[in-house]
């Protein structure tokens, strides 16, 4: 075992360790398909564009939820736009040296160097404590509606800053947000760019065939079925011929298992890191130069 699938399952353990008997899909698995999910989320209108936090509610399926986005920075409408999605159980406004944060650590920290409008969207539940949020995803419905109402924020988001009058957008996110990043191609694909960043369109293999599997709760364990079936989603996403998207995966990714995921992207350009899903996601350099030359145009598509 080299030292980067290594840090994956240490991490995976101590994960463990914190969130206790909490387990995804603990309680239950029943949950309507991703479209219908989609369909009922209604959220509220936009503000207007302004630096800062905007916290929001949105109606779904399992009732009402909080979604929020920051405008970090703003160049202006007429600039290109990247809307940044964070990782799970990430903490994507808390800019502080010990957050768990990769919009900070990938894209806010170089800020004056990335000729574009960054916004980052935080999805529901991700203002809670981690055992609190825990507890929200022993049921699988309440995981969906979650990446529903990201993938719908996303939507609204680039309606508005398509109507301000930015030239070209991307959507970007790691691991959890590359899940929602891929998802908002797959029923709308109404960006110009696409990066998910350590995330593919089977992940409900993530939670039934990689590591991650310890995270696995008893309803999910006894129905693996049920969990691949409603978050596998490769074959809609393989119907979108768009040449818009530029994956990153890494190769000793534990989680996010290289092999497995890349069948998603056909023959897509993928750009490969030497490194695991822990080491990769603490390499934000190199997750900034792959977004930055996504942006610029420097990366080919097929």
């Amino acid at each position: 075992m080299n030292r980067h699938a290594f840090v994956d399952l240490f991490a995976l353990h101590m994960a463990a360790l914190e969130t206790g008997r909490d387990r995804f899909f603990q309680r239950t698995v029943e949950s309507a398909p991703m479209r219908e999910h989609l369909a009922h989320v209604h959220l509220q209108p936009l503000p207007e564009l302004t630096h800062g936090r905007h916290e929001l509610s949105a109606d779904t399926l399992v009732g009402r939820v909080d979604p929020a986005f920051f405008v970090y920075h703003w160049r202006g409408p007429t600039s290109p736009t990247i809307i940044y999605h964070h990782g799970n159980q990430e903490r994507p406004f808390d800019f502080g040296s010990r957050s768990k944060n990769t919009f900070r650590t990938v894209l806010a920290a170089d800020v004056r160097h990335i000729e574009a409008n960054l916004i980052v969207v935080r999805a529901p539940f991700h203002r809670w404590p981690t055992r609190d949020y825990m507890r929200r995803m022993g049921d699988l419905t309440n995981f969906m509606a979650m990446l529903a109402t990201s993938v719908r924020l996303i939507d609204a988001l680039i309606r508005v800053c398509r109507e301000e009058g930015s030239p070209r957008i991307m959507v970007a996110g790691i691991s959890l947000g590359g899940l929602v990043t891929n998802l908002h191609r797959t029923h709308y694909d109404t960006a110009d760019l696409y990066v998910p960043l350590l995330s593919g369109a089977a992940h409900g293999d993530l939670f039934t065939s990689s590591a991650y599997r310890r995270l696995l709760g008893k309803q999910g364990r006894r129905h693996p079925e049920l969990v691949r079936e409603l978050l596998n989603f490769e074959a809609d996403y393989q119907k979108v011929k768009t040449d818009n998207v530029f994956p990153l995966l890494a190769r000793y990714d534990q989680y996010i298992v290289f092999e497995r995921q890349r069948e998603c992207y056909e023959n897509h350009p993928i750009r490969v890191m030497e490194r695991g899903h822990i080491t990769a996601a603490l390499s934000p350099a190199l997750l900034r130069q792959h977004i930055i030359e996504v942006l610029k145009g420097d990366v080919p598509a097929h």
